[in-house]
């Protein structure tokens, strides 16, 4: 009788533990005003969500998501989007240095039908522990899929 009640006293105490550490998640992404984006239909998303997701997937790998988001005419003209292969190995490399990435905010700054132009700031975690803030402006393009991130990284920007 002593055991079962030993083990539904540590049931109970493992329960409340999830319980309160579900609730700080939430809260965490309710102080910051950012909501998990999920990916399932991209085609329904505003801009400042898509970037939110961009960032999201990167920090949890996901690269199918993040390749996504990228606009085909930005995968045409940067050779490490050429291929999703080259893009995932291009994308791993963050991970040589890095621990992980958190979007600490997003706004969209303009929009119109056609394009849109969000800011962000992110925090990257080093490996070491140490952090580090930047902070940018992505600008979206409008295609039948989708907003779409038309320069993501490097030097090269989808004009089409």
């Amino acid at each position: 009788m002593k055991n079962n009640l030993l083990i539904i006293f540590l049931l109970v105490i493992l329960f409340i533990n999830a319980c309160g550490k579900t609730q700080q998640v939430q809260e965490q992404n309710t102080k910051n005003n950012l909501h998990i984006i999920e990916a399932k239909d991209v085609t329904t998303l505003t801009p400042e969500q898509v970037v939110i997701l961009y960032f999201q997937a990167w920090n949890d790998e996901q690269y199918d998501v993040m390749y996504a988001i990228i606009s085909d005419g930005f995968k045409k003209i940067e050779p490490t989007t050429k291929t999703f292969s080259d893009f995932k190995s291009y994308m791993e490399k963050f991970y040589d240095t890095a621990s992980g990435v958190r979007v600490i905010e997003a706004k969209e700054a303009y929009k119109n039908e056609k394009e849109a132009g969000v800011d962000y700031k992110i925090e990257i975690t080093n490996k070491d522990g140490t952090k580090k803030e930047f902070s940018s402006t992505y600008t979206l393009k409008k295609r039948t899929n989708g907003w779409k991130l038309i320069h993501p990284y490097g030097q090269n920007i989808d004009t089409t």
